[in-house]
């Protein structure tokens, strides 16, 4: 997103810095309840040691 700044950003699972278009954003998208839940983090190295949903 050109132009954007942290602000707003979602935090990261793991680590709860704000997780942006830059870097190397991951999302996991799971169905919980019947409903679709999506977990995002700031990096690859926060995503693989989160140990929520499964991969």
């Amino acid at each position: 997103m050109a132009g954007s700044n942290d602000e707003g950003a979602p935090a990261c699972q793991a680590c709860e810095d704000p997780v942006t278009e830059n870097g190397e954003r991951r999302v996991v998208s799971v169905v919980e309840n019947g409903e679709a839940v999506h977990y995002e983090f700031c990096s690859v190295d926060c995503r693989e040691a989160w140990g929520g949903a499964p991969n």
